[in-house]
């Protein structure tokens, strides 16, 4: 259950909306009232009508599984007491990245995240991507709910290689054209895949689509649901050539895709490739190619464990505390820095209005906002570069001064009666950069014509200072993997 996952609380988010009316002319009425977060336990069929499909949500509520769920992820912020596992989180939502903007997918969001994502992060990777093979957020996404024999669609065998399992760097079309000169292709273990296996990779998952009502032929109609559904007369049931193994005629229901997925999962060159982004991305591009090697070693030689991908991150976790702290540092995602900060000084936000969800979603890439399935790249140039810094800052700035409704804090706490700024600064310099950097205080002071004996007696001249330094780089940067204590502490992961 995401809830108790999740540590949710009766936590109630306005809804607000003018009347209108449905395309075929009925009305409804406008709302203004506080509803809970309902949609993050709900089934696919719970879920469908957000779709639009039959028009019975009306089109302003339809936002509201993505709502949830990114409110949702800034209360896991906010609770956790592992931070580091949402960054582990954060890593397969984008790897498995799909679009959430579009109606279609955005409806099933809460589902995909708890059933693909959360659940199977810390498994099997074979498993998780089966699952997300079958789940609608992906099947609309890359368009395979419409494949059918005689025009498969491509879109998700594409990413299925490209991105989800062997990567671009073994895309060898442009040096073979032939299967059969593919090096290890002879022997059925091709280094790498060409256009051909991408063409019959599509006809394998022609069939995997959706329950969405749409017609099957003989004047029947799949059910309403959102359920994943395998439909035989639209499956191109003839033989296939699929890194370089072959496929017989009429195999069986679904055990030509399912085939698929078992040959990309277990290809070496997944391995490398998903190695390469978790270094990358949990680690950083300066970390030593030795450490991609050993942590592809790992992935491959427990592709059948059944813990595969735990045992994956205590092998990043362990090689890791080998490399000095500051080569290991990854901007924090906007959520991770409003709940750094709240609990740096002690504020529990008050989230009902969402008014925070605005400036989070201007820091960075929102959640699930990124339109191309190569997700979006976290690098710090990104983060802070000009496009997004500007908004860090103001999230950091608003927090500490409550522009949001996020609540009030005090500054003052822990301080004596007469007190200084130069003390105020100090005081929270520990909770926020874990040491006091008195150059700091010197220099803050300075450029805001403060004298640093001057008595604090102004509350929210001090939060504003406070927020200041929240904008340095030393706080809106962070290393993604535990300490080999607190990878202990939780049990190795506590999966």
């Amino acid at each position: 259950m995401i809830n108790s996952q999740l540590n949710i609380p009766e936590l109630k988010l306005r809804l607000r909306y003018d009347a209108g009316k449905y395309g075929d002319g009925r009305e409804y009425p406008a709302v203004d009232e506080y509803r809970s977060l309902s949609l993050l336990d709900a089934d696919l069929p719970t879920l469908f009508p957000y779709t639009g499909n039959g028009d019975l949500i009306p089109p302003p509520e339809r936002s509201r599984p993505l709502v949830e769920l990114r409110l949702a992820n800034l209360l896991q912020a906010l609770t956790t007491t592992d931070p580091w596992k949402e960054e582990w989180v954060s890593f397969w939502r984008d790897h498995f990245s799909v679009y959430g903007e579009d109606g279609s997918v955005r409806a099933f969001l809460p589902h995909w995240e708890r059933t693909v994502i959360r659940e199977h992060c810390w498994g099997n990777f074979t498993e998780m991507l089966k699952a997300s093979a079958q789940h609608p957020c992906m099947l609309y996404y890359l368009n395979n709910q419409s494949s059918r024999a005689g025009s498969p669609n491509e879109n998700y065998a594409r990413e299925l290689f490209e991105l989800h399992t062997l990567g671009r760097s073994a895309y060898l079309n442009n040096l073979f054209a032939d299967w059969k000169k593919v090096p290890g292709a002879r022997e059925g273990k091709p280094s790498g895949y060409i256009d051909e296996d991408v063409y019959e990779a599509a006809r394998a998952f022609t069939g995997w689509t959706v329950e969405n009502g749409a017609g099957i032929g003989g004047g029947q109609n799949l059910p309403k649901t959102g359920r994943f559904t395998y439909v035989e007369a639209w499956h191109d049931n003839y033989q296939k050539r699929v890194l370089a193994n072959e496929f017989a005629s009429f195999a069986g229901p679904m055990k030509d895709g399912e085939r698929v997925l078992s040959l990309c999962a277990s290809h070496k060159a997944t391995a490398q490739h998903l190695a390469s982004k978790m270094v990358n991305r949990l680690v950083g591009n300066n970390a030593p190619a030795s450490l991609v090697s050993s942590t592809a070693n790992i992935f491959w030689e427990n592709r059948n464990a059944p813990n595969q991908l735990t045992l994956v991150y205590a092998h990043l976790v362990r090689e890791s505390q080998k490399i000095p702290v500051m080569q290991k540092q990854q901007a924090r995602s906007p959520m991770r820095l409003v709940a750094s900060f709240s609990r740096a000084v002690n504020l529990a936000p008050n989230l009902e209005e969402g008014r925070i969800m605005g400036p989070i979603n201007e820091a960075a890439p929102p959640l699930y906002s990124w339109r191309s399935p190569d997700g979006p790249p976290h690098a710090l140039a990104l983060h802070l570069s000009s496009v997004y810094l500007r908004g860090r800052m103001q999230l950091a700035q608003g927090m500490a001064e409550n522009w949001w409704g996020t609540g009030d804090w005090n500054p003052f706490d822990g301080l004596p009666t007469r007190r200084t700024y130069t003390q105020v600064l100090e005081r929270w310099q520990k909770p926020l950069f874990g040491e006091v950097h008195p150059e700091m205080t010197a220099t803050l002071l300075s450029t805001q014509n403060t004298n640093p004996n001057d008595i604090a007696s102004d509350a929210k001249r001090a939060c504003r200072l406070v927020g200041l330094m929240a904008c340095a780089p030393s706080f809106q940067t962070q290393v993604a993997l535990p300490t080999a204590e607190q990878w202990a502490r939780a049990g190795g992961g506590g999966v």
